[in-house]
């Protein structure tokens, strides 16, 4: 008899907000999840930690072959009513949509319109590929316009996500009487574009940048900040929380973001964010009520979103919007789009 998988998933890395919500929906559905690779040298260590609650397994030591044999010896000797594949960046994704009958294949879509190209030789190929997807499990609207702008002809499913983060107790709304404190959390890499942050902070003395996370740039962006700009390297995601209660306003100046889950981070914490407009989660789930989206376009538009989150009614109008916010809700949301 062939073994019943409701859904199948094939991804790259067990993260930890991917561990958390492959568990939720296994509480619900008969899953098999494939990982094809293990860990990545650019996040810290525990970001892959987490107690796996669903079968899965990890091809990440077997040669490209032996993962195609693989992935023809599950299909074959199971029952599978849904494939989804998390991206189109993999060979191994564009095997399994090849042999799997395109009416049980879906894929996860977390890239953006914002930094995908639409035109051109690669958007033919993603066109292609898409022709052999029936559901397209998009994060948000970027995400879905990617979709129908590469012609995508299929079911589109929000899932309002690309994950579920460690959701903490919320800490009670309480006004404050001054903003100071900012605080970026993420790679620290060119695409970030940390370097803009740094030297707007730089000429704000009176207020202090805090910046977590490691990446290429750290050495450069270390030599050109003042005093007022603090690096404190990696920190464990089970500790972060800590640090962003410590903070006023989380910044994400991203040229290039697809999502930017660390967002939600910082609203679990309480923190009113103020984040680019090339976020991909940014008309998604940042609003007047709890931040603001600064133009990369103009120049000065950071700098006067800075200064305006320091005005100190509108900002405790924000602190209080955000304390009102329910995490729970949205995580099922989320699971809810897969069941």
């Amino acid at each position: 008899m062939k073994k019943q998988i409701d859904i199948l998933f094939i991804t790259n890395l067990p993260s930890f907000y991917k561990i958390n919500l492959f568990n939720s929906i296994a509480k619900q559905k008969n899953i098999f999840v494939i990982f094809t690779h293990d860990q990545n040298s650019q996040r810290n260590e525990d970001f892959y930690n987490g107690l796996r609650e669903f079968s899965y397994v990890s091809l990440a030591k077997k040669m490209f072959l032996g993962k195609i044999f693989y992935l023809i010896y599950l299909l074959f000797t199971s029952n599978c009513k849904s494939l989804i594949v998390g991206g189109w960046d993999q060979l191994l994704f564009w095997f399994a949509i090849a042999i799997s009958p395109k009416e049980k294949n879906g894929v996860l879509v977390e890239s953006s319109i914002l930094e995908s190209k639409v035109t051109g030789f690669m958007s033919r190929f993603k066109t292609i590929f898409l022709s052999r997807i029936y559901k397209a499990y998009v994060s948000g609207k970027s995400q879905a316009d990617l979709c129908i702008k590469l012609g995508f002809k299929g079911q589109l499913i929000k899932t309002n996500g690309v994950g579920i983060f460690n959701v903490m107790p919320q800490p009670e709304y309480s006004s404050i009487s001054i903003v100071k404190n900012f605080i970026y959390v993420g790679r620290l890499s060119p695409e970030k574009n940390i370097k803009l942050l740094i030297e707007i902070f730089n000429m704000l003395p009176e207020l202090t940048l805090n910046i977590v996370g490691f990446g290429p740039q750290d050495i450069f962006l270390k030599s050109i900040a003042k005093k007022n700009i603090v690096f404190h390297g990696a920190i464990p995601n089970s500790e972060l929380y800590k640090i962003y209660l410590q903070n006023d306003v989380f910044i994400l100046p991203s040229i290039s973001e697809p999502w930017g889950m660390v967002i939600e981070e910082a609203f679990n914490s309480g923190l009113p964010v103020i984040v680019s407009d090339r976020v991909g989660c940014a008309e998604e789930i940042v609003n007047s009520s709890n931040g603001i989206i600064f133009k990369l376009s103009e120049p000065d538009s950071l700098k006067e979103a800075i200064i305006k989150i320091q005005e100190i009614n509108y900002y405790n109008s924000l602190k209080l919007s955000i304390s009102k916010m329910d995490f729970k809700k949205t995580s099922q949301q989320q699971i809810n789009s897969y069941l």
